[in-house]
């Protein structure tokens, strides 16, 4: 049990660093098929980055010593976990190879320093928070310090393993990649009604949409007259011109510095 759980933690540190193939870093068809099927299978529950979403906790965690077999690792992901990650068997045993191969090109060398390196802050944290409760409006959607929205991820912890530029690109670049379950979409109803909210999820049957107030609404695709997908989350994608380089440069120093000492966390108070 202990040394299955220690394996399951390492695999799950190995895909948080997966995410440095989105600036094209690895090579190969099957790391690059490693990243999409974490995006489609995972990104949902724990974030594009693997660093918690509002489904589940961070998969972030401190290296393991131990070193799995690629046989052990393939048998992770096909059978899942005693501590509660689902079992992929399904996507069936090519693509469950290609997340395994993922791994191992991280290991060869292509993992980023930024992740586990204490990011160094040369803003005004101060200032970045007085911007992130104010003028930037982020706690209209995320918590942070014990108060914000509820619709967005937490942030108490997010700048905790995160370099400058990879926070700064999140803010102004937030929809690379999206993740399925951040999407915002309209759903037009055959009565004429509409509604918009992020789509939490979907199958071929149902949708499960959030709007912005929180509330979730279940819904049936043969109710639907149409379903547009807007390709893009809430975040907004104007803060490399509404922010000044100094005023983002605050908001992540107040990230890093804030997560570092994380106060008590209340969701939902505003």
């Amino acid at each position: 049990m202990a040394h299955r759980t220690a394996l399951s933690l390492l695999f799950a540190t190995l895909l948080v660093f997966g995410f440095v193939l989105r600036d094209g870093h690895a090579q190969g068809s099957e790391a690059r098929q490693g990243v999409q099927l974490f995006m489609g299978y995972c990104a949902g529950c724990h974030g594009a980055d693997g660093r918690g979403g509002d489904k589940a906790p961070s998969l972030f965690s401190a290296a393991s010593p131990l070193n799995p077999s690629d046989a052990e690792l393939f048998r992770i992901v096909r059978d899942g976990t005693q501590r509660g990650m689902p079992a992929f068997a399904q996507i069936g045993d090519a693509n469950i190879r290609a997340v395994v191969q993922l791994l191992r090109t991280i290991e060869r060398g292509s993992v980023s320093k930024s992740a586990t390196a204490q990011a160094a802050v040369t803003g005004n944290a101060d200032l970045g928070r007085a911007l992130y409760f104010g003028k930037a409006q982020c706690s209209q959607c995320h918590v942070m310090e014990g108060k914000g929205g509820f619709i967005a991820s937490s942030l108490t912890d997010y700048g905790r393993n995160r370099a400058v530029d990879e926070i700064l690109k999140a803010i102004t670049n937030p929809d690379n990649p999206l993740v399925p379950s951040s999407q915002v979409v309209t759903v037009t109803t055959r009565t004429g009604q509409e509604l918009t909210g992020v789509l939490r999820n979907e199958d071929n049957f149902n949708l499960e949409v959030q709007s912005e107030d929180g509330r979730y609404h279940f819904l049936v695709r043969t109710d639907l007259k149409r379903v547009q997908y807007t390709q893009h989350s809430l975040m907004p994608r104007d803060f490399a011109t509404r922010l000044s380089p100094k005023e983002l440069n605050d908001i992540v120093s107040f990230l890093i510095v804030s997560s570092r000492n994380p106060r008590p966390e209340n969701v939902g108070s505003r």
